[in-house]
């Protein structure tokens, strides 16, 4: 099966230095909803995998419903959402691979076959630890990121500008 995971901070909204707590505070970046419906006619399923621990459960399906809206005027459309709403370390929570393995597992599509698309090293080794092919954005924290180095334990992964450009590469089997 086809899919393709997203962090969402970064790489579909606007990242804020006080994190997204509401519906008004979702800003989408440029060509996100673009790059998510280019996906969606590719045949890819697009899913966000996302640490959330600042938000309560009910507001964050607030949040990812007016997300959800918000891709769908662009003309594409996240299929699924998983959140990780613990504030500590555990399976599920980036940098593990638990939020990864449980959407594989959900869509039975394969590790290797699905990439995850991240804007920080907790998203590449999120990606790493599930075996998924990484890819980084400049966008959020992409830049930072490449500034700072990143572990080469992570390699190979692709950098590119943003969803869009990384939707491109996918669309054409480059990842």
């Amino acid at each position: 099966m086809k899919l393709v995971l997203l962090d969402r901070d970064g790489v579909v909204v606007v990242n804020r230095a006080t994190n997204v707590k509401s519906a008004s505070d979702l800003d989408l970046i440029d060509g996100a909803a673009e790059g998510i419906r280019r996906l969606n006619e590719a045949g890819f399923p697009v899913a966000i995998c996302t640490n959330q621990p600042e938000v309560a459960s009910a507001r964050l399906c607030e949040i990812h419903t007016a997300l959800g809206a918000m891709v769908e005027e662009g003309g594409g459309a996240i299929d699924r959402f998983f959140s990780c709403t613990s504030a500590l370390k555990c399976p599920r929570r980036k940098p593990s691979a638990g939020l990864l393995r449980e959407a594989l597992k959900h869509y039975g599509a394969r590790a290797e076959a699905t990439p995850f698309i991240g804007d920080q090293a907790d998203d590449l080794k999120a990606a790493f630890h599930a075996r998924c092919p990484r890819m980084l954005v400049r966008t959020g924290l992409g830049a930072k990121a490449m500034g700072t180095g990143l572990p080469d334990y992570l390699r190979p992964y692709t950098v590119c500008h943003d969803l869009l450009e990384a939707t491109a590469r996918i669309v054409k089997g480059e990842f």
